[in-house]
């Protein structure tokens, strides 16, 4: 039987060959018409272009309006097809057809496109702004010494903390744990003292075809120095001894965490007790502070994630919005300009104003630190950001991403779940992805 995975890696071998073969024309942009540029787009800026609110609406506005200006004759068509593994299956089934975009987004598969040959390298478009981009962001599209795609906009994850929930435990809100001790002197604390009303920490575990914990789980790898990749981040690397440090504090901290819920699917129910006042602290990614507001969280606050002893600072980027040129556009000069346009002062200063989101740039990251009007909790984010030393991606695998990551998930579900020994977890989880490689 066919499963839904063998299709998908047999949809990439066929892709592979069909980039391989030289003027077969099988892989045409939709953008026949030499005028039109059809760009794939998420749905955060197709929100920003339908809006009505001037303010809201100015992105989709400005880079579809002003780029039509600035090149008179070409059309800008943008299109919503849907955002990770529903955004790659449709991105395969418009290339096996014929009728892929001009410009593609997404976050987690652009070196693998890269390596096959299949986007545009845009290095010389980008030259004059490249020490302006934040290197974090544009990282997932960077191979070889070449970049190939640049962030719309981006996310960082830092801590965030009910200071309700925390008084109530009798500790002073002003003063966030700082190091990995702290959070779990604190988070047991205030678990004892909850009466199984409040907990001390969220934690969310690996549910479904969920992401999240893996990015949460990363930050706290990082900060140790242990890595989830090997050989220039190529090969899986699952039981780097740096990392059995991070799995026993995370084994301990879930406990704090209110029965359950780790393992809900659904990620805005996991973090949203903590707005409800239900868990004291959680890593955060940098939409938080509105969404925490929207639902009523009176005292939410945001400082730097706790630190492990003799660890470093360190995050993740998250939401990382990646734009890519297809190399088989017939509008290639038009691709570049289009891609710089996005990492322009002028486009990027509307990305927090019109949509709530972190721009990608230096330059408009510390816009919105310096300005009076920035909410301070985006501040914190924004300054993360632009100062972060240890700021990186998820690891993009090149063959059987969803095997790949599924070890890992039955990895730190084993973790958070029984109390086996964490190295034999660890090895295992390395010798059954050295398998799948081979």
């Amino acid at each position: 039987m066919i499963t839904r995975k063998s299709l998908y890696r047999c949809l990439i071998l066929v892709l592979a060959i069909l980039l391989a073969l030289p003027g077969t024309g099988l892989l045409r942009t939709q953008a026949q018409d030499a005028k039109t540029l059809t760009i794939w787009v998420e749905g955060t800026v197709m929100d920003s272009l339908n809006a009505t609110d001037p303010i809201k609406g100015a992105y989709g506005k400005y880079i579809t309006e002003q780029f039509q200006k600035d090149h008179p004759g070409v059309t800008i068509k943008l299109e919503n097809h849907g955002w990770d593994e529903e955004l790659r299956q449709n991105l395969l089934t418009a290339l096996m057809g014929g009728v892929g975009p001009d410009i593609v987004v997404g976050e987690a598969y652009f070196l693998q496109y890269a390596a096959l040959g299949a986007l545009l390298p845009i290095d010389d478009a980008v030259a004059d702004v490249k020490s302006n981009m934040v290197e974090g962001s544009y990282a997932g599209a960077y191979l070889d010494g070449h970049i190939y795609g640049v962030s719309g906009m981006t996310g960082v994850f830092g801590f965030e903390r009910n200071c309700d929930v925390v008084k109530a435990a009798g500790f002073d809100c002003d003063k966030p744990p700082a190091t990995w001790d702290d959070l779990m002197a604190q988070a047991k604390t205030i678990t004892e003292k909850g009466g199984g009303k409040t907990f001390g920490y969220t934690l969310q575990g690996p549910a479904g075809f969920s992401i999240g914990a893996v990015f949460r789980a990363a930050v706290f790898l990082a900060q140790s120095g242990a890595t989830m990749c090997k050989d220039n981040c190529t090969k899986p690397y699952f039981n780097d001894p740096k990392a059995l440090k991070v799995y026993e504090f995370l084994r301990e901290i879930h406990k704090q965490t209110p029965p359950g819920l780790s393992f809900n699917p659904d990620e805005g129910q996991v973090y949203m007790q903590l707005f409800n006042g239900v868990s004291a602290y959680q890593v955060a990614g940098s939409w938080h502070p509105g969404w925490a507001k929207d639902n009523g969280c009176k005292d939410c606050r945001y400082s730097a994630i706790p630190t492990p002893k003799d660890g470093q600072a360190a995050s993740i980027v998250v939401g990382n919005v990646i734009y890519a040129g297809l190399k088989q556009t017939k509008n290639p000069d038009l691709v570049k300009a289009y891609l710089r346009m996005l990492v322009s002062d002028s486009a990027q200063d509307l990305v927090y104003s019109s949509m709530g989101r972190l721009p990608s740039t230096r330059t408009a990251l510390k816009k919105l630190m310096d300005s009076k009007d920035t909410d301070p909790a985006i501040k914190q984010f924004a300054d993360v950001l632009v100062s972060s030393k240890t700021l990186l991606i998820l690891p993009q695998w090149k063959a059987d991403p969803q095997k790949v990551w599924t070890i890992w998930n039955d990895l730190y579900t084993k973790v958070l779940t029984t109390e086996e020994p964490i190295q034999g977890l660890m090895d295992e989880a390395q010798k059954q992805a050295e398998a799948l490689s081979k």
